[in-house]
């Protein structure tokens, strides 16, 4: 029997939206031989399709987690809790991936799923208790992010509000393919890049946009471009005349857009490990970042990190720098630091446990 099939296992994967590294994940698990049965819940508001999405959460996890080996689930809110209740009572491994929003609470931002004292959260600490393993992407969303905590009095990081699950949680970032994102050859101009897909004014506002024009227009000399968007920005900002506004991007545009900007900016106020980030590092794009959870880690020494009190003409001096070399260097290190290989091996010692 070929070896694959042999150690072939059966998942229910579990989302609320199918963002890019959820389905990277399914690639990737069913690269290694696995049978994977993806359940995405949107997140709907209205109360019709709401309980639709319970339902068919109930009546699709009742026919697929008994025949499963394993349930995993991409972050931790309303899609989690039918499904494991299932998986608990059929004894499957659980597994809830942390990316962000399930763990910060955030005032100022009104953002997070412990920010209310609310049946969501009670339903979330929940559904954490039963999981065998939890991954957090970057390790400040287990022990906390105190440059967020200072920034915009975000609190942050599992622990903060579960310590007994200290023992289930493991740090395992996000991996990327090296061998699609890579330099197209194209000539690269002295230009600043972000990528941010949103569609309203709060998420705008986490991802950094406001500061992205900020820095836009004190540094007029340099042409800014914010791709992604999804959102009628001209009606709550005036943008300055150097910024241009692009919707959203498939893959190969995407990596166009990397190859031919020099820079690329990461904003956020609030970010686990931006996937954006690393796939631009990986293009050879020279990072900016704010100082706020794993972003400082994907940078290392190959950019430049910021905060709030940073000087514009710190800024300056970075960017009129001859750094040549640190747009390789940046992909070197996503290369080093977040490899397909880690995350397959992550993957196989929890199904294997």
């Amino acid at each position: 029997m070929n070896s694959k099939k042999r150690h072939s296992k059966r998942i229910v994967l579990l989302c609320s939206v199918q963002n890019t590294f959820v389905l990277k994940d399914k690639a990737l698990l069913e690269n290694q031989g696995h049978q994977v049965k993806l359940i995405s819940s949107p997140p709907y508001k209205d109360p019709l399709r709401f309980v639709w999405n319970r339902i068919s959460e109930a009546l699709l996890g009742l026919f697929f987690i008994p025949r499963a080996d394993a349930v995993v689930s991409w972050f931790n809110d309303y899609h989690t809790v039918i499904p494991f209740f299932w998986a608990e009572c059929f004894r499957k491994p659980k597994l809830i991936i942390v990316g962000g929003y399930d763990a910060v609470a955030s005032p100022k931002l009104s953002y997070g799923l412990f920010l209310k004292q609310n049946t969501r959260r009670k339903l979330a600490q929940w559904t954490y208790s039963l999981a065998n393993k939890i991954w957090v992407v970057h390790s400040t969303l287990a022990k906390g992010c105190p440059v967020a905590q200072k920034e915009t009095g975000t609190t942050s990081g599992l622990l903060s509000w579960l310590p007994k699950l200290k023992d289930r949680i493991q740090e395992v970032p996000t991996a990327y393919d090296a061998s699609f994102w890579k330099p197209t050859g194209s000539i690269r101009a002295n230009g600043i890049l972000t990528v941010a897909s949103f569609t309203d004014l709060r998420t705008c506002i986490r991802k950094g946009i406001p500061e992205v024009f900020s820095l836009a227009k004190a540094l007029p000399e340099f042409n800014f471009t914010i791709a992604g968007v999804q959102f009628a920005l001209e009606n709550h900002f005036s943008i300055p005349k150097n910024v241009r506004i692009l919707g959203k991007q498939n893959r190969e545009e995407l990596k166009q857009l990397y190859s031919i900007h020099k820079f690329y900016i990461q904003a956020s106020k609030i970010e686990g490990l931006p996937n954006v980030l690393c796939e631009a590092m990986l293009c050879e794009a020279i990072p900016l970042g704010s100082s706020v959870f794993g972003i400082p880690d994907a940078l290392g020494e190959t950019g430049f990190l910021f905060d709030s009190s940073t000087d514009i003409d710190a800024f300056r001096g970075f960017l009129t720098l001859e750094n040549t070399a640190l747009g390789k260097q940046a992909r070197e290190r996503i290369q080093r630091q977040y490899s397909l290989e880690r995350r397959q091996e992550a993957f196989t010692s929890f199904l294997n446990a």
